[in-house]
């Protein structure tokens, strides 16, 4: 009678059913961190204005804008095609600050986003140096420093001028 020799078991990592079992997990797990990874990076930063939840929706809550409304101020701003001068001017009972902030808000990407502090040249028009040539769609807030009054609004891109007052509801 002869006897066959006996083998020794496989070691575990040469086993079929181990990497059956565990790479559907350890795939999971680095897809999780890569995600992460990913949103992490990536964050978005979409809202620039005065909102508060009421129930399910967001609703503005700006008095500033309230301000602007009852002062009656609106603002003619007109953008250079490329990088220049930007000129505000504004009309109503906005007290001629010495200088009021133009916002250029990116409707979706928070690094293209510009702030321009506007110097008055005469009366109700104001001045400033525009760094970048705006090639998208942006959201336009303009107020004076201390916030007391707000006007918004929005830009199409390729458009130059457009007229901002406060008897609408905000686009932001």
């Amino acid at each position: 009678m002869t006897t066959s020799p006996m083998r020794s078991p496989k070691p575990g990592y040469r086993q079929f059913w181990a990497w059956f079992v565990f790479t559907p997990p350890l795939i999971a797990i680095c897809t999780g961190i890569l995600l992460i990874t990913i949103a992490n990076k990536n964050l978005d930063n979409l809202v620039t204005g005065d909102f508060s939840k009421v129930g399910l929706g967001y609703q503005s809550t700006s008095a500033a804008r309230a301000d602007a409304k009852y002062r009656e101020i609106e603002a003619d701003v007109t953008l250079p095609a490329a990088g220049g001068t930007v000129s505000v001017t504004l009309t109503g009972l906005h007290d001629n600050p010495q200088q009021i902030r133009l916002t250029l808000a990116h409707a979706t990407l928070a690094d293209r986003d510009q702030q321009i502090e506007l110097v008055r040249v005469d009366g109700g028009q104001y001045q400033g140096r525009l760094p970048n040539a705006l090639q998208d769609r942006h959201y336009l807030v303009v107020a004076d420093l201390q916030e007391t009054w707000r006007l918004e609004g929005q830009i199409a891109a390729g458009n130059t001028q457009v007229h901002l007052h406060p008897y609408r509801e905000s686009p932001l």
